[in-house]
């Protein structure tokens, strides 16, 4: 008989047996250690036991599932605005072949978020819909954006229980061992800084750290005080161990309103992917939605990074 209970700290060595092998083999599947569950979900300032809910069979935890309300943030507690009326499910773990138990895990969660007042539920391990992951690194990149599409008795439990899609998400690769399409990139970065150099732009190449997120570069155009354009990068820790391949995600590419159309997007990633190579990477990746056309644009056509893994995010009125 499944029974439940929120998370203890002497679960831990049980819920990283079930995360592995719940995902072995799957898409971006990396190994995990207590160390890593540690830092990517409990250690987290916001982290609350009473949302992470464990499926207990004879004894042994078999799954669990790990929930809460909507946030601008988990960083910064003093900034952290929860909506509870927007709930989120950010990892649901069980063998896939049991459906019962996932469906009971479900049901759980989506009881305790309807108790707390939520009116609608979003399914993903995402950083998407204004949310930052507890499982950052961990899932599939920097920030996985959803569910894989891979996981297609996942989503028959979810579409039968009322989750629909409401976003579709692409994660295209790089390959930087590929020195013709590089070298003719730096050519296009330098056609475009010479357009621009009498603008007074600079850019810097900086670092970030934090206690709750592995180190990222940091990679600025500036005009004056004003960042303009950037982007961050940084090595995926679990799949560089568990493959022996120094895979980068590429997170947050933004241009300023005014300065688009110049080709900064294009410049300011070129750049990026130079300075990743530089410290050893051998492939980058990033995230895009799957309709958002000018990105998609950027990464496949003018940067040519090539499909890798599609993901979605489901919601449901309740």
């Amino acid at each position: 008989m499944i029974t439940f209970h929120t998370y203890q700290p002497e679960d831990l060595p049980e819920l990283t047996a079930v995360w592995n092998d719940a995902f072995s083999g799957g898409p971006n599947s990396t190994s995990l250690t207590e160390r890593d569950f540690i830092d990517r979900v409990t250690a987290q300032p916001s982290f609350d036991p009473a949302a992470l809910l464990v499926a207990v069979d004879a004894g042994r935890a078999v799954g669990f599932v790990h929930f809460g309300p909507l946030t601008n943030s988990w960083y910064s507690l003093p900034e952290r605005r929860p909506d509870p009326s927007q709930g989120q499910i950010w990892a649901l773990v069980a063998p896939p072949t049991d459906r019962g138990l996932t469906q009971a895990l479900l049901d759980a969660a989506v009881a305790r978020l309807v108790s707390g007042g939520a009116k609608r539920i979003i399914f993903h391990p995402s950083w998407v819909q204004g949310s930052q992951p507890f499982y950052n690194g961990i899932a599939g990149a920097y920030e996985i954006p959803g569910l894989s599409e891979s996981r297609a008795e996942l989503r028959e439990a979810l579409s039968e229980n009322g989750f629909e899609p409401i976003a579709h998400y692409a994660t295209p690769e790089f390959d930087l061992s590929d020195y013709a399409r590089l070298s003719s990139l730096r050519q296009d970065a330098d056609r475009i800084w010479q357009r621009i150099r009498g603008a007074g732009l600079r850019t810097t190449v900086r670092e970030v750290r934090s206690a709750f997120f592995p180190p990222r570069r940091v990679v600025d155009v500036v005009w004056g005080l004003d960042t303009i354009a950037i982007t961050a990068f940084g090595l995926w820790e679990e799949y560089a161990r568990e493959f022996k391949r120094r895979l980068y995600g590429v997170t947050g590419v933004q241009v300023a309103k005014g300065w688009r159309g110049m080709g900064l997007g294009k410049l300011v990633m070129v750049l990026a992917m130079e300075a990743a190579a530089r410290e050893g990477a051998e492939a980058i990746h990033l995230h895009v939605y799957q309709n958002n056309e000018p990105a998609w644009n950027l990464y496949h056509r003018a940067l040519g990074f090539q499909p890798k893994y599609t993901w979605i995010t489901l919601a449901k009125h309740v």
